[in-house]
């Protein structure tokens, strides 16, 4: 009988505990480190462009508008990143959290409801520990 593999999502969900909460603001903490190093090399090279006295050039022009947009975008993440940790430290104990959201894979075969193979599943941890899943 043939098959075919097609692609669903997979809906990790934790419920909240003070462990997932620290664990959580620790993973943003470094991402907004990271992004903070990333803003600090742009401004640098931006620092340098003017140091370097050729602002009249089209591509030097051109070069400090795409630092710029750059700068902007990792700032804006980092904005994004600090309002989530407010979220995270908001949190109820106890409470259920959508953590995030995985591709899968699932085999369908004549004869097979396709909606049914098809609705996202659904995984719920507990400090990273998987208690139930709903496919």
């Amino acid at each position: 009988m043939p098959t075919i593999t097609l692609q669903r999502k997979i809906f990790v969900k934790a419920i909240v505990t003070e462990d997932f909460k620290n664990s959580f603001a620790q993973q943003l903490e470094s991402y907004k480190a990271e992004l903070n190093a990333n803003i600090d090399k742009i401004k640098t090279e931006e620092s340098r462009l003017l140091l370097s006295g050729s602002l009249n050039s089209s591509d030097t022009i051109n070069y400090r508008s795409k630092l710029s947009k750059e700068r902007e975008q990792q700032e804006l993440a980092k904005k994004e990143i600090e309002d989530k940790s407010k979220e995270i430290q908001a949190l109820e104990i106890g409470s259920i959290y959508p953590y995030l959201q995985l591709d899968s894979l699932v085999e369908v075969k004549e004869g097979d409801n396709l909606f049914e193979k098809l609705n996202a599943g659904e995984v719920t941890i507990r400090d990273g520990v998987v208690i139930a899943i709903r496919s």
